[in-house]
């Protein structure tokens, strides 16, 4: 399980959307889901899991609790985190490097 609750990511990313400028806050209307957790492959054995927040085709952003920030990256398989591409503290900087 994540290290974070779904209260909490569900306030972050309320916080998040309130900082994101009209181009991102259309692109994460478009790519923003009901958060998942989901577990990175190397963990998955020990329950260890961060909340996805979006996806498009392959394409994730989740919450890294152990980081504390957001990160992209694509996934290969189901429910389970790739490595990521790309991170940032908040969610507008990460979807200014991803958009």
């Amino acid at each position: 399980m994540s290290l974070v609750t779904e209260a909490q990511i569900r306030g972050m990313v309320l916080v998040a959307e309130g900082q994101l400028d009209v181009e991102q806050a259309e692109l994460w209307a478009d790519i923003r889901i009901e958060p998942e957790v989901w577990s990175p492959a190397d963990g998955a054995e020990h329950g260890v899991g961060f909340w996805v927040i979006a996806r498009h085709e392959g394409d994730l952003i989740w919450y890294d609790s152990l980081a504390e920030e957001f990160r992209a990256g694509t996934t290969f398989g189901e429910r389970v985190l790739p490595e990521p591409v790309s991170g940032a503290r908040t969610l507008a900087e990460l979807l200014a490097k991803v958009a």
